[in-house]
């Protein structure tokens, strides 16, 4: 597991997603993001707690990922990759096209179960492939808002995930067992999350994801960074 730093301002999502989410007039923190009402009037922290099929249901998931897709954000991420990632490896790599949104909310979850990614792949696959997870809070993370994770496989000794905003943890979420508490603390954490591939080992596959079924190969889930 290895914490890197970077400049929020010059990435800086946590202000590209306030104002992409708010208007001014009801422009609030992402950490108070549990605040905010969805479409029907209720508070998206009233929520029920997440299952991991309904973990990516919110309306602010679906905004997220229209803003994914915008020059202002895929931007953004890009040249994050390009400038703060693929310096990590010595060759080309190939890396999720769209990060993941994660929203955890007080009194609720980020992710509906604890889990290896590899169990949402070909096992054999992911194994061949060594895949790397990396992960982006555009909060602080801490405590039971954030990611808790085993230090070896299957050895179930599970610890906090601590990250600050201007901070990117690169960790093997293929193999170690993680999930979420529930949220005990007042603060949400905002965050996304992706993968990358050292090039020599990337083999495509055609399997696709289980939420978006998007196959895991370079042009869908994944885009190469020379």
């Amino acid at each position: 597991m290895k914490k890197i730093q970077y400049d929020t301002n010059v990435y800086n999502f946590s202000e590209s997603l306030v104002k992409y989410f708010f208007t001014e007039k009801n422009k609030i923190s992402l950490n108070a993001i549990h605040t905010v009402k969805d479409e029907s009037g209720k508070i998206l922290g009233e929520n029920e707690v997440f299952t991991r099929e309904k973990d990516q249901s919110t309306f602010l998931h679906k905004k997220f990922y229209e803003f994914a897709r915008l020059e202002i954000f895929s931007s953004l991420y890009n040249n994050f990759i390009k400038n703060i990632v693929r310096p990590l490896y010595d060759e080309p790599i190939v890396y999720q096209s769209i990060p993941t949104f994660r929203i955890h909310m007080p009194l609720n979850n980020a992710v509906g179960e604890f889990h290896k990614d590899k169990q949402y792949r070909d096992v054999k696959w992911a194994e061949s492939v060594h895949e790397d997870n990396f992960f982006l809070p555009f909060t602080d993370a801490f405590d039971t808002n954030t990611i808790w994770v085993e230090s070896e496989e299957d050895k179930s000794d599970f610890t906090s995930m601590e990250c600050k905003y201007g901070e990117i943890i690169q960790w093997d979420g293929s193999n170690l067992m993680h999930g979420n508490k529930l949220n005990t603390t007042n603060f949400s954490r905002v965050s996304c999350d992706f993968r990358i591939i050292r090039y020599s080992n990337y083999v495509p596959n055609e399997n696709s994801t289980i939420n978006t079924k998007i196959q895991f190969k370079i042009g869908g889930y994944y885009s190469l960074c020379k």
